[in-house]
């Protein structure tokens, strides 16, 4: 019994040091004797765009600065990354800096200016905030592509801006017969800012919906988030 249990502790040992031996670290596997890099905050480093860096797809997603600083963003950027800079142009940046214990800092932008261009970016932090109960009316119902409803166009009273309210599809045999086209609802729930640096002019305000009042009945919404084939993925 003794050395059962040597040999279980030996393995549960052997267990946690392989689960610990990598962590990642902006997407790169590190050792786990490594000493993970403690952030540092930046602000107004001037510097000179030495090269565009790409994902996979070939799409610029940031910028290398002299020859051992890559500038990402966390942000999409109005009509690409690209905009922002070309090689050559002298930028100006604050964010945070993580340094690689080969030398190598990548440094997490929140404000940019390229200093040639005059182009800027500020990264966008969404701000949720409580909406409703607000009584309005229904204008168009949504669908996934299961045909699922997973929220409507709503337009609150005295308004004729629509904004999107999102139910997930796990509501969708509940509404389906309780939401009626130009039908009053009441919508409770929260909304946030978009996390883009820019919204298309065909965005609409979203509101994630928690509670709903149709013809009388309120309806709960408990973690209605999408799904795939009926199988809930969470709300994003």
């Amino acid at each position: 019994m003794k050395r059962a249990r040597i040999v279980l502790a030996a393995a549960v040992a052997a267990l946690v040091a392989t689960s610990a031996a990598y962590a990642q670290e902006r997407g790169v596997f590190v050792a786990a004797n490594t000493t993970i890099p403690t952030p540092v905050s930046l602000t107004n480093v001037t510097g000179t765009i030495a090269q565009l860096n790409y994902d996979a797809n070939g799409s610029v997603n940031g910028f290398l600065i002299g020859t051992t600083t890559l500038l990402t963003f966390a942000t999409n950027v109005c009509g690409g990354l690209g905009t922002l800079g070309a090689v050559g142009n002298s930028v100006t940046y604050s964010g945070t800096q993580i340094s690689l214990s080969s030398g190598f800092q990548t440094v997490t932008v929140s404000s940019f200016t390229n200093n040639t261009t005059k182009a800027a970016y500020t990264r966008a932090l969404p701000k949720a905030s409580t909406f409703g109960p607000t009584p309005g009316t229904v204008k168009q119902l949504n669908y996934d592509g299961q045909g699922n409803i997973d929220g409507f166009l709503f337009a609150a009273t005295g308004t004729t801006t629509p904004i999107f309210v999102s139910t997930g599809t796990r509501a969708s045999t509940t509404l389906k017969p309780l939401l009626t086209l130009n039908g009053p609802a009441t919508v409770t729930g929260t909304t946030s800012t978009s996390l883009a640096a820019c919204s298309a002019a065909s965005e609409l305000e979203a509101v994630d919906a928690t509670a709903l009042t149709l013809g009388g009945q309120t309806i709960v919404i408990v973690g209605g988030g999408p799904s795939i084939f009926g199988i809930p993925i969470g709300r994003f």
